[in-house]
C-alpha cells in the first residue's frame, strides 16, 4: 500500500511538471520581465484571508512566456517572491492575476522597487523565496474567505498557506481529489456526501511530501485581505 501511495504522489508531481513546466524552487531566478503599475485597492483573485502578514507588498503575476515557471496559477497565490527592478531586492506576496501580461505592481510595491518612478513600464527579475507570508510559523489550512465551507457539510473549500516556498499541487479527502476554486489557492470538495469536520485533508507538495490536517482545524476567516 505504501508503494502504491508513493507512486501516486510521484505521478501527481510528474503531471504538474508536464502541464506547468517545472515548479519554481527557491533561488531560481528569471530576468527581464515586463512590469507595469497597478493602482487598485482590492482583494485580488487569490482571495487571501484577512490576517497578520509578514509581507506587505503585493503583486499580480501574468502568463507571458518570459515568466517561464512563474506564470500565474493558483498554486502561487500567497507565496513570497523576491523582485528586483534595479533598485535592490524586495520580498513581495502574490495576491492577484494579470493574465495576458507580465508583472503588475501595486502602488506600495511599485514605489519601493522603482524608487517612486512615475507609473509606467519597467523590467524586473523574479525568484521564489523561502520566506513565509504570514506572521505565524508553519503551514496553516484556511477555508476560502466568504464561502460557507466551514459549516456546509456538503461543500468544503480549503487551502494550505504559509508553506515557505513549497508549492501545493493537490489536496484529497478520502481519496476524493479537490479542484481549484477559480483562480484562488483553495480546493473545492463536493461529491454528494457529507464531509465531516473530523475528516483529514492530505495536501501534496511539489517535492512529493505531504501535509495532513483535520478539516476541523482549518481556520475560518470570513473577510479577505485588501491590498494596495
Amino acid at each position: 500500500m505504501v508503494h502504491i501511495i508513493s507512486s501516486l504522489i510521484l505521478f501527481e508531481v510528474l503531471i504538474v511538471n508536464y502541464v506547468f513546466g517545472n515548479a519554481p524552487t527557491t533561488g531560481e531566478q528569471v530576468f527581464g520581465i515586463r512590469t507595469t503599475y497597478h493602482g487598485a485597492h482590492e482583494a485580488g483573485a487569490c482571495a487571501l484571508p484577512k490576517a497578520s502578514y509578514a509581507i506587505s507588498h503585493p503583486i499580480a503575476i501574468g502568463d507571458i512566456e518570459s515568466l517561464k515557471y512563474f506564470k500565474y496559477r493558483p498554486e502561487l497565490c500567497g507565496h513570497v517572491l523576491q523582485l528586483d527592478c534595479g533598485n535592490g531586492p524586495l520580498d513581495v506576496i502574490v495576491v492577484n492575476s494579470n493574465l495576458g501580461q507580465g508583472l503588475d505592481l501595486y502602488a506600495s510595491t511599485w514605489n519601493r522597487l522603482t524608487n517612486h518612478m512615475s507609473p509606467g513600464i519597467t523590467q524586473c527579475s523574479i525568484q521564489l523565496s523561502a520566506r513565509k507570508a504570514f506572521d505565524f510559523d508553519g503551514p496553516r489550512c484556511f477555508h476560502r474567505p466568504g464561502s460557507d465551507s466551514s459549516h456546509n457539510e456538503y461543500y468544503r473549500c480549503v487551502g494550505l498557506l504559509n508553506t515557505g516556498g513549497q508549492i501545493v499541487i493537490s489536496a484529497t479527502i478520502d481519496d476524493h481529489r479537490g479542484k481549484y476554486m477559480q483562480s484562488s489557492p483553495y480546493f473545492e470538495f463536493t461529491y454528494g456526501q457529507k464531509i465531516d469536520s473530523n475528516k483529514q485533508i492530505v495536501f501534496t507538495l511539489a517535492d512529493g511530501t505531504t501535509h495532513k490536517v483535520y478539516l476541523r482545524d482549518c481556520e475560518n476567516q470570513y473577510n479577505q485581505q485588501l491590498w494596495r
